[in-house]
C-alpha cells in the first residue's frame, strides 16, 4: 500500500501541489509571524543591554503600583522624581565608582521642512552627562552641550534632516518652542539611534527646565568599582537613601523594560497569528473539497484495490498518508517562505520609521516545531472524513463504470450541521455576551462557520440556479450549462464556496465593525462635544502638546473659550483607570457635561466628577472620597463633587487639569477645545497664525477632526483587508483546483458537447459562469454571516461606546463586484484546458 500511496501522489502532482499551496501560505504567514516578533525582541532585549551597559544599580523613586500591567510604566515617565541632593550621597558611598542623575522626558523636534518630525517612534529628550560609562550614547562628532541653548541629536535624524553642526534646531517642550544650537551628533551604541526614536540631550539644568523639575533627576545612574558586589552596593546606597526611593540592579531593570515591550508585541504576534490561523483555516476547506473529488475520481481505483485484499483501513490509511506527505511537504516549505517573508516585514517596519538597526533572524525551534505540527495536523485533520468514504468503497464497484462512492444522508448532515452550528452560536454568545473573553468568540465563529459549511449544500443548488439566472442571457446555452453545472452538485459547490465564504465573512464582519465604529464616533462627538475646533499634535502618540499653548490658543482672536484634554492613569488598587482633566470653568463650554448630582462649578484640584452609572455601582455618592493613587506622586484622596451622564468621550473619572499636571512628571496636553464666535477659512487661518511658533500642533474643525479618525480609522482597516487577501487568495485556489478537478471528472461529458457542436468560446463561457457561480454563492453566503456577526458585537459592545449599527454598502457592493471578477480570474486556467480537449479522446475517456 505504500508504492500504491507514493504512485497516487506522483499521479496527481498539479491538484496535491494546488492543494500543498494553501498549507504553504497558512504556515509562511504563522512561521513569518514567530521569527518577526522574535528578532524585533531580540533586537530590543540588545538594545536595551546597551542601555544598561556601565550601569550595575540605579537609584529611583519607589511606587507601590505594578509597571507591567495594562496602563503601567516600565520606562519610569510617572515614577516619583529623584532629588538631586541624593546625588552627593551615593557619591559618597563606598564602593561608589562613577554615579549622575539622569533626565528623560518626551519632546517634539521641528524639522527642516519647518514641521514636525513624523515618525512612529517618540523623540526622547535626556540630559548630557560626562560620565560617559554611564550613557548609552556615543558622540559621533562635536561635543556635548555647555549651555542652555545647545543640543545634541541623533545621528539617524540628522542625517535624514541633513543638519550639520551650527544649525539651529526648533524644540518644543514643557517650556515652550525655542531654538537650539547643534552642538554634537551622538549614537545609541552602533545603531544611529533607539529603534528610530529621535533622542536629544540638553545641558543638565537645561533638561530639568525643560522635561523635568528643577532641583530632580528621574534616577541616578551609578557604576561600582572593581571587586565590589553589585547586591553589597546596592544594600549600602538603600541603607543611605531617604523614605520613597530604592536601589536597584540596573540589570532587573533592563529585564522589567524588556517585560512591557514583549507585552506590547505580544499582542502584535497575536494579531498576525489570528490571521495565519484564518488562512489555514480556510485551507483546511480547500484541502477538505480537493481530497473528496479526488477520491470521488477514483472510485474505481480504490474498489480495485478492494477488491485484491486490501481492507478499508489499508485504503483510509493510504488517503491519510497522502494527506500526511502534502502537509509535511507543505509546512516544510511554508516555512522555509516564511523566513524571507519576516526578513521583507522586518525590513518594512524600518522603512516605516521604526529605524530597527540590521539583526541576524531569528529561527527558535517552538517555530520550527509549531509550525511543521499545525501545518501537518490541520491537512490530515481534514482529509479524515474524504479517507472514510474512500474506506467505504465496495469491491463489486471494480465491475461497474459508472459506480460512485455513497454519499452520507443528507438528513444526518442537516442534524450533525445544525447541532454544530447551535453549538457555534452558543459559544459565540457566551464570548459576546457573558464577557467570557475574546478567545471564546473565535472558537465560536470557528465552529459556526463549520456548521454553516456543513449545512450549505440545502441552499447550493436554489441560490446557484438564483445568482446564475442573467447567465443564459449573457452567454445563451453555455450560461444555462454553467449554472446548471453548479447547481447540479450541490455538496461539491458548497465546499468550494465555504472557503470562499469564511474569507468574505471576516471582510464583512470587520468592515461592519468598522462602519459601526465611525458611525459610533461621530454620534458620541456630536452628543458629547460642543467645540467648533480641535488641536492635536502631530505625533501618534498622546500628551505632546505643550501647555505653553494654551495661553496663545486662549487669547487668539474669536476664541470665547478653550480647555486642555488631558489624560493619565491612576491606580485603585492593583487596578489601573483612566482620568480626564478638563478646564474647570471652560471645560463644560466646549463638552457636553450634563450633571446628576453635585456640580461641576469651581471644581476644585481635590475634587472628582464620576460616571452616574460607575457611582450608582460603586455606591459613592457626592461628599465621599476617593483615594487615587498616582505613580509619580502617591495616594491623593479626592471629595466626589458630582456625578454626570455617560459621557464617552470622557471616560468614567474627570478631574481639573491642574490636577492631573500636579500628578504627572511631564504636564503634556492630548488635544485643545476651543469655542469661537465663528467658524470659517478666516478664522481657521488667525488660529493657525496665533500658533505660528508651535508647528507640531494641527489647527481642525470639529467636521475636520471626525474626518481625521475615520481616516485613521480606514488605515487600520486598509491594514486588516490586506491581511484577509492570502485567506481570500486560498479559497480562489480553491476555486480553481475544483474547477480544475471538475474539467477532469468532467472529460467526456466536454468530449461530448463538443462533437455535437458546442465551440471552444463557449465551453470557455461554461467554466467561467459556473466559477462565477460559485464565488457569488460564497460572496452571499459570507457577508451575510458577516454582516450578522459584526452586529451581534456591536450589540455586545453598545455598552462600550460602539452604539450605532451601519451597514457597510460600499464594500458589500465592492466585495460582490470583485468576487465575480476574481471568480472569472480563477476560471481561465480550468477553461482553457476543457476548451483543448482532444474530442476523441475525451469521448474515450472512462
Amino acid at each position: 500500500m505504500f508504492k500504491t500511496t507514493l504512485k497516487s501522489l506522483l499521479a496527481h502532482k498539479l491538484r496535491l501541489s494546488l492543494t500543498a499551496l494553501a498549507v504553504v501560505l497558512g504556515v509562511a504567514f504563522m512561521a513569518g509571524t514567530y521569527v518577526l516578533t522574535d528578532t524585533i525582541t531580540h533586537t530590543f532585549d540588545q538594545l536595551l543591554a546597551q542601555t544598561s551597559a556601565g550601569k550595575d544599580v540605579i537609584v529611583r523613586g519607589s511606587t507601590p503600583y505594578s509597571s507591567n500591567g495594562p496602563g503601567g510604566d516600565a520606562f519610569g515617565a510617572n515614577r516619583p522624581l529623584t532629588p538631586a541632593a541624593v546625588l552627593t550621597t551615593v557619591r559618597a558611598t563606598p564602593g561608589v565608582a562613577a554615579a549622575d542623575g539622569n533626565v528623560s522626558g518626551f519632546a517634539t523636534v521641528i524639522g527642516s521642512n519647518g514641521k514636525a518630525l513624523k515618525k512612529q517612534a517618540p523623540t526622547l529628550a535626556f540630559n548630557w552627562t560626562d560620565q560617559r560609562q554611564l550613557s548609552a550614547l556615543s558622540l559621533r562628532s562635536g561635543r556635548g552641550p555647555t549651555s542652555p541653548t545647545e543640543v545634541t541629536v541623533d545621528s539617524g535624524t540628522v542625517k535624514t534632516e541633513h543638519w550639520k553642526l551650527g544649525d539651529q534646531i526648533t524644540v518644543v517642550t514643557n517650556q515652550g518652542s525655542a531654538a537650539y544650537t547643534l552642538v554634537g551628533v551622538t549614537g545609541f551604541g552602533s545603531a544611529d539611534n533607539l529603534a528610530g526614536a529621535t533622542l536629544l540631550t540638553f545641558q543638565t539644568p537645561t533638561a530639568q527646565q525643560l522635561i523635568g523639575k528643577p532641583g530632580f533627576f528621574s534616577e541616578i545612574d551609578i557604576a561600582k568599582t572593581a571587586g565590589t558586589s553589585t547586591d553589597a552596593l546596592i544594600g549600602r546606597i538603600a541603607a543611605e537613601l531617604p523614605t520613597g526611593t530604592e536601589a536597584v540592579s540596573a540589570q532587573s531593570v533592563a529585564q522589567q523594560t524588556a517585560s512591557q515591550i514583549q507585552q506590547n508585541f505580544g499582542f502584535f504576534k497575536t494579531f498576525l497569528l489570528v490571521f495565519a490561523f484564518i488562512a489555514l483555516f480556510v485551507g483546511a476547506f480547500l484541502i477538505f473539497n480537493t481530497f473528496s473529488i479526488l477520491v470521488g475520481q477514483r472510485t474505481r481505483e480504490l474498489a480495485l484495490l478492494r477488491a485484491l485484499g486490501a481492507t478499508r483501513a489499508q485504503v483510509n490509511r493510504s488517503v491519510l498518508a497522502e494527506a500526511l506527505v502534502v502537509g509535511i511537504v507543505g509546512s516544510a516549505v511554508g516555512l522555509a517562505v516564511g523566513i524571507p517573508l519576516a526578513a521583507g516585514l522586518y525590513a518594512a517596519l524600518g522603512a516605516l520609521g521604526l529605524g530597527l538597526p540590521s539583526t541576524s533572524l531569528q529561527l527558535i525551534p517552538r517555530t520550527v516545531i509549531v509550525s511543521l505540527i499545525t501545518g501537518t495536523v490541520i491537512t490530515v485533520l481534514s482529509a479524515i472524513l474524504p479517507a472514510r468514504r474512500a474506506g467505504r468503497v465496495p469491491p463489486v464497484a471494480a465491475m461497474r463504470e459508472d459506480a460512485v462512492i455513497e454519499e452520507t444522508s443528507l438528513r444526518r448532515r442537516a442534524i450533525s450541521g445544525g447541532t454544530v452550528l447551535a453549538v457555534g452560536l452558543a459559544t459565540l454568545a457566551a464570548g459576546l455576551f457573558a464577557g467570557a473573553g475574546i478567545a471564546l468568540v473565535g472558537l465560536g465563529a470557528a465552529v459556526t462557520f463549520v456548521g454553516v459549511a456543513m449545512l450549505a449544500p440545502f441552499v447550493a443548488s436554489p441560490l446557484a440556479r438564483a445568482l446564475g439566472s442573467p447567465l443564459p442571457r449573457i452567454y445563451r446555452v453555455a450560461g444555462h450549462l454553467g449554472q446548471e453545472n453548479a447547481a447540479r452538485n450541490p455538496r461539491r459547490t458548497a465546499a468550494t464556496a465555504s472557503a470562499l465564504m469564511i474569507g468574505l465573512a471576516v471582510v464583512a464582519a470587520i468592515a461592519t465593525l468598522g462602519s459601526s465604529a465611525t458611525a459610533s464616533f461621530n454620534g458620541i462627538f456630536d452628543r458629547t462635544i460642543k467645540a467648533d475646533y480641535v488641536l492635536t499634535g502631530s505625533s501618534a502618540r498622546q500628551g505632546t502638546i505643550t501647555p505653553a499653548v494654551e495661553q496663545p490658543a486662549r487669547q487668539a482672536p474669536g476664541v470665547v473659550a478653550m480647555s486642555p484634554y488631558r489624560q493619565t492613569v491612576w491606580h485603585e488598587g492593583n487596578a489601573t483607570k483612566q482620568v480626564v482633566g478638563i478646564d474647570p470653568v471652560a471645560g463644560p463650554q466646549v463638552l457636553s457635561l450634563k450633571i446628576v448630582t453635585g456640580s461641576v462649578q469651581g471644581l476644585a484640584d481635590n475634587q472628582l466628577l464620576v460616571d452616574d452609572s460607575v457611582a450608582r455601582s460603586r455606591h459613592w455618592k457626592v461628599g465621599d472620597t476617593v483615594q487615587m493613587g498616582f505613580g509619580a506622586t502617591g495616594v491623593k484622596p479626592v471629595t466626589i463633587a458630582g456625578t454626570f451622564k455617560t459621557n464617552q468621550f470622557l471616560g468614567n473619572y474627570v478631574v481639573s487639569d491642574a490636577f492631573v499636571g500636579a500628578n504627572v512628571n511631564q504636564v503634556a496636553d492630548d488635544m485643545l477645545l476651543l469655542r469661537t464666535s465663528s467658524t470659517g477659512a478666516a478664522e481657521t487661518a488667525a488660529l493657525s497664525r496665533a500658533l505660528a511658533a508651535y508647528p507640531n500642533v494641527t489647527v481642525k474643525t470639529a467636521a475636520q477632526f471626525k474626518n481625521d479618525q475615520k481616516g485613521q480609522l480606514n488605515t487600520i482597516l486598509a491594514v486588516v483587508y490586506v491581511l484577509l487577501i492570502l485567506s481570500i487568495i486560498i479559497a480562489l485556489i480553491g476555486v480553481v483546483n475544483t474547477l480544475a478537478l471538475s474539467v477532469m471528472e468532467r472529460t467526456r461529458e466536454i468530449g461530448l458537447l463538443r462533437a455535437i457542436g458546442m465551440q471552444r468560446r463557449q465551453v470557455k463561457r461554461m467554466i467561467r459562469g459556473e466559477a462565477i457561480v460559485v464565488s457569488l454563492i460564497g460572496a452571499v453566503l459570507g457577508l451575510s454571516l458577516g454582516i450578522g456577526l459584526g452586529a451581534a458585537v456591536v450589540s455586545a459592545l453598545s455598552s462600550q461606546g460602539l452604539d450605532t449599527f451601519a451597514l457597510p454598502v460600499s464594500t458589500i457592493v465592492v466585495v460582490l463586484v470583485l468576487t465575480a471578477l476574481f471568480g472569472i480570474g480563477a476560471a481561465v486556467w480550468p477553461a482553457r484546458r476543457a476548451a483543448k480537449l482532444d474530442i476523441l479522446q475525451a469521448i474515450a475517456t472512462a
